[in-house]
């Protein structure tokens, strides 16, 4: 979704006048958080209130993406439109509107939204519109590596992994040089990050027997510039971790910082160099630039997110409600935050959804957001798995692996796509995955 921070009037006016007597809500973002909160908003608002509310959604896309299976759309376990899940039909059938539109500012001031087609007023506005990519100023990052973050990545890197086999094979029988085409680097040791890596090296091992490349010696390498990969889980999870991924094949390089990436190479400070076209980003988010809107203290600097209160309101404009990656809210630990995951965005909009459906309903509400961490869970590859619990007990090994599908097919809210999801899983697992590469 595009944003600009500049003043922009529309040319058609404003089309979207209030309704008399009708509060009316704005969400910015359908993803984790905007659903979230709209879910929590329709349980809440009895029917005989409906009348008084008129809710609008607006978001670049009608869709919804499982963003926890991008890695397996890319290393083609499972199919890019299993993953998309429809969010304009559920919202109108819960009777709110829909809008697939561009958002070009907000002005807080006026209490508008300004669209590439009109004007949106509204009485509270709810801020959900998630992040974009952050390359950290690193020279080349931008060019020469491959993010994952939407479905099209997904696709391109699956691409782009069977492209590299093609070539490489190609090249291998015609001059006997494949020069690091069959060198997958990861940059960035979060998450995504491992799972990615995880998951690639089964991918490209199959690819290997396919392709009857044994003499190729694929690599899948993953680049962390801290010490240690999900520092903050805790030093036994991380080593369990690194080892795990260590016994799998993956080359782990800790403690190394990018300088430049370039077509063909990776130069990291101190002067290493590994040679590769095939760099995959997942090192870093930065805030939906409508944060920069807001200016002046609500905005922090280094972030890009925007500070929140206890009750996720903005100060200074406390009809503005900001949730998911857009927030910046603090933990209860001393100088934490909670943190930018999907678990958290579910629980920062289902709370904003009740308690804007208690203040329309006159209804008394003081009890602030309170984030529960409930622990991490990592998929890393076929029937491995690695699960930290709030409880503290880690889990590993077929249970861990089990427990990440299960919570994930709950998650996912249509049965059409669990289905789909699940019948992928099945054959991934115990056939092939998919080999072909989309247009």
């Amino acid at each position: 979704m595009k944003l600009k921070a500049s003043s922009m009037k529309s040319e058609n006016g404003d089309k979207t006048k209030d309704k008399i007597g009708k509060t009316k809500i704005v969400v910015l973002g359908t993803g984790f958080a905007g659903s979230a909160f709209m879910e929590a908003f329709n349980r809440k608002m009895p029917v005989k209130n409906r009348d008084d509310v008129e809710l609008i959604a607006v978001n670049h896309t009608n869709y919804l993406t499982f963003s926890p299976l991008l890695y397996e759309v890319a290393t083609g376990q499972v199919y890019e439109h299993h993953i998309s899940i429809p969010v304009c039909c559920n919202i109108t059938d819960h009777g709110f509107r829909f809008l697939e539109e561009e958002i070009i500012e907000v002005n807080p001031w006026r209490n508008v939204v300004e669209t590439r087609h009109g004007s949106i007023k509204y009485d509270h506005l709810v801020i959900a519109l998630g992040t974009e990519n952050n390359d950290f100023g690193i020279e080349g990052v931008a060019e020469h590596t491959m993010p994952l973050k939407t479905i099209k990545d997904g696709e391109l890197i699956r691409n782009r992994i069977l492209k590299s086999f093609r070539d490489a094979v190609s090249e291998e029988y015609m001059n006997g040089s494949v020069d690091g085409k069959l060198t997958f680097v990861i940059i960035g040791g979060g998450a995504s990050g491992v799972e990615l890596a995880a998951s690639m090296k089964e991918y490209v091992d199959d690819l290997q027997l396919d392709y009857r490349a044994d003499a190729l010696a694929p690599r899948v390498v993953l680049i962390e510039a801290q010490d240690h990969l999900m520092k903050g889980t805790g030093g036994d999870f991380s080593n369990r971790l690194e080892n795990f991924l260590k016994e799998s094949g993956i080359e782990l390089l800790l403690n190394a910082k990018v300088a430049k990436v370039t077509g063909d190479e990776i130069l990291l400070q101190g002067g290493t160099a590994i040679r590769t076209s095939n760099v995959f980003w997942t090192a870093g988010v930065k805030s939906n630039p409508v944060a920069a809107m807001l200016g002046g203290s609500q905005v922090n600097k280094k972030s890009g997110r925007i500070i929140v209160d206890r009750f996720l309101r903005v100060p200074g404009f406390e009809n503005i409600t900001v949730i998911g990656d857009n927030a910046l809210i603090a933990s209860t630990g001393q100088g934490e935050f909670v943190p930018q995951t999907a678990a958290a965005a579910v629980q920062e909009g289902k709370y904003a959804g009740k308690k804007l459906a208690a203040m329309i309903r006159e209804r008394e509400d003081t009890d602030p957001f309170s984030y529960k961490d409930p622990g991490i869970m990592l998929s890393l590859g076929k029937f491995k798995g690695l699960c930290k619990l709030r409880s503290g007990i880690i889990l590993s090994g077929f249970s861990a692996w089990l427990a990440w599908r299960l919570i994930h097919l709950i998650k996912i809210s249509t049965f059409r796509n669990k289905v789909e999801v699940l019948s992928d899983w099945v054959f991934s697992t115990f056939q092939r995955r998919d080999v072909i590469g989309s247009q």
